[in-house]
């Protein structure tokens, strides 16, 4: 009387494997061809490069919403408040101000941010792919416009800023406004995850993620005035880490060379993080996973 039940489970868990691998070939094929297009872009097409952050951007946001269960709270973490300035940027507020603002937190917190959260291509994972994207993408688009104005608005429906002049006031444009904009965003942070809301424990922000392995780095310095100081070390090594970002601004902003250089070693980090990924962790974990379904598939 079992059989035609086994048989039919079978048939689901076949069903559900399979389609799980279709996706992430599909994923795999539209990371590749991804890259090959903003290489494109960045060099030869800056053009390109409005269109296809204004297009893929709410995309790839709306995807996180949607995969990732018990994760909402990492959308109201910098990057992607960072990400609507951008939007805010490119719609609506072509102001020479306003961009060295978000010059400076696309070239500074949000390009870093992927060192400090192992940002990896890993092809086939659209959750780390999409992570990936949120955090360089204003970069590239921010290169295009520094460094290609009239290219990069040739088909946009207006113009961007065309003059680059640095003076004594640029500082202020470059650093301090820009760590006002993080440490605003950190008091806001702060209200929604510790005052308002108080997510419980099964739901994952980057408080909670962020030092959790207690042999991280990251753990010893939350951690380094003790475990009741733990929100105040969290804020305050966060700050220091957006001005220590916004220090190679000012370099960036000034010379082509510095720019292309912190780009290409950011895209170098996450493409080493994305090989480590496939030589530690999935030449192992996938197989094993595999094996497990073999031999669930068999005791069934």
């Amino acid at each position: 009387m079992e059989e035609p039940y086994i048989q039919v489970e079978q048939e689901r868990e076949n069903k559900v494997f399979k389609k799980s691998r279709f996706i992430e070939k599909i994923v795999f094929v539209l990371a590749v061809i991804t890259i090959i297009f903003l290489t494109h872009a960045v060099v030869y097409g800056q053009w390109l490069l409005p269109f296809y952050y204004a297009v893929c951007t709410p995309i790839l946001i709306f995807i996180r919403i949607v995969i990732k269960n018990k994760w909402q709270f990492f959308l109201i973490d910098f990057c992607y408040f960072g990400n609507i300035l951008w939007f805010v940027y490119i719609w609506c507020c072509d102001v020479k101000i306003y961009f060295d603002i978000v010059f400076a937190l696309a070239n500074g917190p949000l390009l870093w941010a992927m060192v400090v959260y192992r940002n990896s291509l890993v092809f086939h994972s659209v959750d780390k792919v999409t992570s990936s994207y949120i955090h360089i993408l204003p970069g590239l688009l921010s290169f295009g416009i520094r460094w290609y104005p009239e290219e990069t608005s040739k088909y946009w429906f207006k113009d961007f800023v065309k003059s680059f002049t640095f003076n004594e006031m640029s500082i202020l444009w470059l650093m301090v406004l820009p760590l006002f904009c993080f440490m605003f965003h950190s008091l806001m942070y702060y209200c929604i995850i510790h005052i308002i809301v108080k997510p419980s424990e099964e739901y994952v922000t980057s408080f909670s993620y962020l030092g959790q392995k207690e042999d991280s780095c990251l753990f010893k310095i939350f951690n380094c005035f003790g475990s009741r100081w733990r929100t105040f070390s969290f804020y305050f090594f966060n700050t220091l880490f957006c001005l220590a970002t916004l220090l190679g601004v000012l370099l960036v902003y000034n010379f082509y060379i510095a720019h292309c250089v912190l780009l290409a070693v950011m895209s170098l980090v996450i493409i080493y993080n994305g090989g480590s990924y496939y030589m530690d962790v999935f030449s192992t974990r996938g197989f094993i996973s595999l094996a497990k379904r073999n031999v669930w598939v068999i005791m069934k």
